[in-house]
């Protein structure tokens, strides 16, 4: 969940970054004055393209890239290297994947958090068997599964984790 976050923030960061790098200063020339490179001439149109709502969204996304840590930056830009490098379906899944995510209401995606976080508490060992288990459930009948899904949530997150919560997407 945390990656997918990750690299979508990163590919909107990322066109930001490209779309705002527009123009530069002309070589030994004054402040003010300034030359479009051929590269910026292709972002420039790109950038004219999109509405002012996107414009605006990707002036702020720009905003929040510049404030965080160099070490964070590096991060996004390795993920959307990672990105670039998938295969097209790969990468329109992932895509799929963040639509589905902003779409989670706050408090679904806050217990979507807590469980990827309790995951990763588990022993390497736990989480590979657990990966199995979750693996070999799509093949059980609907009833079976949920009866399943219900055991393996109380054997590796204890007594206390409920039914699981269904998706409910935010009214837009």
């Amino acid at each position: 969940m945390k990656v997918m976050r990750i690299i979508g923030v990163a590919v909107l960061l990322l066109l930001a970054v490209n779309a705002l790098a527009e123009e530069t200063v002309a070589p030994g020339g004054t402040p003010g004055a300034t030359v479009a490179l051929p590269a910026e001439s292709a972002a420039l149109q790109r950038w004219q393209q999109l509405s002012l709502e996107q414009q605006q969204a990707l002036r702020e996304r720009y905003q929040q890239y510049q404030q965080l840590p160099a070490e964070n930056k590096q991060q996004l830009k390795q993920n959307l290297q990672r990105f670039k490098a998938m295969e097209p379906g790969q990468q329109q899944r992932i895509q799929q994947r963040f639509k589905q995510w902003q779409g989670l209401s706050p408090e679904r995606r806050d217990q979507l958090r807590q469980t990827f976080q309790r995951f990763n508490q588990l022993p390497k060992e736990q989480q590979q068997q657990l990966r199995q288990e979750l693996h070999q459930l799509k093949q059980l009948p609907a009833k079976e599964r949920t009866q399943r899904q219900q055991q393996l949530r109380h054997n590796y997150f204890g007594p206390n984790r409920g039914p699981r919560q269904p998706m409910h997407r935010r009214a837009h």
